[in-house]
């Protein structure tokens, strides 16, 4: 099923557009829920079990390596790109899109598995409607309660949440072009103008509301990133410059060292 920027596949394996590879998915996230069996996945150099109940997160650039899987695997994926939900406004943290990077496995209890059941059928069931104009308004909303669902589910900080602003959408589709295009773009006038503001107001509402500059935040994606590829691939550090869009190996050499203190030769012998 697809309607427009929302895709529901049922499958035995991960999204083929997920191998370690393909490290371009077009501003996509994936949402993967182990409903059968199970699988041992590498993501971002860290092994995780999936087992039924699970919710595998992925955006856009996730180095993802599929290992050994039992016979009756099987996993629901929801699909659907960033632009679809750039006008979402919840009360969450900015950096949370960063945290389901850090934590791209979610272990879910059994009330939350059964709600989480209910919305995949829900979604599943729009392959047996007609086809309306309010179709595709109808998956977003559904697709915005699901995602206010698991910010819940990660159990941040409510109390210190404070009703969303129209400042506080520019953050957060602030993040979710920085999510896209970090690995491209890593200048803040590019951010400002797909947002159509002034460098200077975007650096100053980032700061205000994270209390880090857009520089930083770029650089922490940048070298997360960076050390993946050197634990969890044996790339030539030439080949892990070309996949962070550095001009050459010495550039990203350069850039490493300064941000983490050794080379990346250095740093892969130290983590292997």
């Amino acid at each position: 099923m697809r309607v427009k920027d929302i895709d529901v596949q049922v499958t035995n394996d991960l999204m083929t557009l997920l191998v370690s590879k393909d490290v371009n998915q077009d501003g996509q996230i994936v949402l993967s829920f182990c409903t059968k069996g199970s699988m041992e996945v590498e993501v971002n150099g860290q092994g995780y079990t999936l087992t039924m109940g699970t919710v595998l997160t992925l955006l856009p650039q996730s180095f993802v390596r599929t290992k050994q899987k039992t016979a009756d695997f099987t996993c629901v994926h929801l699909l659907f790109s960033f632009r679809t939900i750039d006008e979402m406004i919840l009360p969450t943290n900015y950096n949370f899109l960063t945290r389901l990077v850090e934590q791209p496995v979610l272990a879910l209890a059994l009330e939350d598995q059964l709600i989480f059941e209910q919305y995949i059928a829900l979604f599943l069931q729009q392959n047996d409607l007609f086809p309306s104009v309010f179709q595709y308004d109808a998956l977003r909303y559904l697709l915005y309660s699901l995602i206010a669902h698991i910010n819940r589910v990660y159990k941040q900080e409510e109390q210190f949440m404070l009703p969303s602003t129209r400042r506080d959408q520019v953050v957060f589709q602030f993040y979710n072009l920085l999510h896209q295009y970090y690995l491209v773009e890593k200048s803040v006038g590019f951010y400002a103008n797909q947002l159509k503001l002034t460098p200077k107001y975007l650096t100053t509402l980032i700061r205000q509301r994270t209390g880090k500059s857009i520089s930083k935040v770029i650089i922490e994606l940048v070298i997360v990133k960076a050390k993946t590829y050197l634990t969890a691939t044996d790339w030539p550090v030439y080949q892990i410059a070309e996949q962070l869009h550095f001009a050459d190996a010495t550039t990203f050499c350069r850039y490493f060292k300064t941000h983490v203190g050794q080379t990346p030769l250095q740093y892969r012998s130290n983590h292997q």
